[in-house]
């Protein structure tokens, strides 16, 4: 996989994963739920190592896109291909804020379970002219772990 084919992904957010499949961009196994048993609210596909494909259960539609830049877990796929611009596979939460200015949300630091601990939290962006945004998420030292890109209204395309 490659930045182009994620730009690609990003901008038929909201489209089927039938429509995907027509135009080459469902990659690999069909979507399966996230839960193997009781009700599913959604389905993942894993085109690529540490590439989520995330879709609606009800109708199908692509929902998020995510990339894991480092993992949180030992054993969890991590993305080794290129970044739509301007992200980087080494980045911080200091040098987004300089290229994307100011999220639009954020979330500090949280303590979660173990075995995952304390994170460093996320910062969200829009993505210009779209029902679109893109959340950094963090490590506890602040350096990006992963990156989603995310419909914002998902009754919309």
């Amino acid at each position: 996989m490659d930045a182009e084919t994620i730009n690609s992904l990003i901008k038929v957010l909201g489209h089927t994963y039938e429509k995907l499949l027509a135009e080459g961009l469902a990659l690999g196994s069909s979507p399966t739920p996230l839960f193997p048993e009781g009700q599913n609210e959604d389905l993942i596909q894993k085109p690529a190592p540490g590439v989520e494909l995330w879709f609606c259960a009800e109708n199908r539609k692509l929902e998020r896109t995510v990339i894991t830049l480092s993992p949180i877990f030992n054993d969890d796929p991590v993305y080794e291909g290129e970044l739509p611009k301007p992200f980087t596979r080494k980045m911080d939460q200091d040098g987004v804020r300089a290229l994307m200015g100011e999220p639009y949300q954020s979330k500090g630091p949280v303590k979660l379970p173990p075995p995952i601990g304390i994170t460093g939290g996320w910062d969200a962006y829009r993505i210009d002219h779209t029902n679109a945004e893109v959340v950094v998420q963090y490590l506890k030292d602040k350096s990006a772990c992963g990156l989603a890109f995310c419909l914002i209204d998902k009754g919309s395309d």
